[in-house]
């Protein structure tokens, strides 16, 4: 299935890129085991991308990008983001991990949204899987 991001603000994607990488070390170094390795591996992956994506374009081009990828992939990593969001939320309450910064929110919310909404028009399996993140992710919510 064709995932698409953006466009979104440059600014935004680039300060939830810092976040990730960020995010996933200090996931791996809390050892909590919450979030699968490979989810973490193939964020890397995908920020690598990401970042390749924002620096072949223009400095005032919104970010955007598309790629291919299986719907079950997508559903396994929409499931690890939202657990690691709620890992780190438990680790920042510990004093452990950072909360993602408030200028990395519009990328942030954009991607979930977009990548749900495609994801959900795959077939009835994956509006389920959808429907069931949505009503426990409140940013998950169309509204």
């Amino acid at each position: 299935m064709q995932i698409e991001i953006g466009p979104v603000s440059r600014a935004s994607a680039l300060a939830w890129f810092d976040y990730g990488t960020r995010a996933i070390a200090e996931l791996r170094a809390a050892h909590a085991g919450t979030v699968p390795a490979s989810a973490l591996e193939r964020f890397e992956s995908l920020i690598a991308a990401w970042r390749d994506c924002a620096a072949t374009t223009d400095a005032a081009t919104p970010f955007h990008w598309i790629t291919d990828e299986p719907p079950e992939r997508v559903e396994f990593l929409m499931k690890a983001l939202y657990t690691a969001g709620l890992e780190i939320e438990r680790g920042a309450d510990a004093g452990i991990m950072t909360l993602r910064p408030g200028a990395a929110d519009e990328f942030h919310i954009v991607m979930v949204q977009q990548v749900l909404a495609t994801l959900a028009r795959q077939d009835r399996s994956n509006a389920e899987f959808v429907e069931s993140l949505r009503n426990e992710w409140l940013i998950a919510r169309p509204d």
